[in-house]
């Protein structure tokens, strides 16, 4: 798996790795030890739309629709990546809540993570 955040750029690995998130080229969401899978889906749409996590967990968002999608959490801040077909996007949860999120390329693209 190759990450996006770190090529040649040894500084930025470490805020990747600091923030939790990453971007890489991949088949698959199965290889990433994600606790939960979301597919951004042809007919614009996360699926599940909705998923529930312990804090401490990750999901991964895998675009295998053909289209660009985006990740965005609602508050602008959490998270926000590009994601091209054929890439995954994990994210690692640490504190409990609800965090909504959505493409900002396609209106009505929604979703949330529960975490408990």
């Amino acid at each position: 798996m190759r990450v996006i955040l770190g090529i040649g750029i040894p500084g930025l690995a470490l805020i990747a790795a600091a923030c939790s998130s990453s971007t890489s080229v991949a088949n698959s969401c199965g290889s990433s030890g994600a606790n939960a899978n979301v597919n951004a889906t042809s007919s614009l749409s996360f699926s599940p739309n909705h998923t529930t996590i312990t804090h401490g967990q990750s999901v991964c968002w895998q675009n295998s629709s053909g289209i660009a999608h985006t990740v965005t959490s609602d508050d602008g801040t959490s998270f926000n990546t590009s994601l091209p077909n054929g890439n995954i996007f994990v994210h690692m949860f640490p504190d409990t809540g609800t965090f909504t999120y959505h493409c900002t390329i396609h209106a009505g693209m929604t979703g949330s993570v529960k975490v408990s």
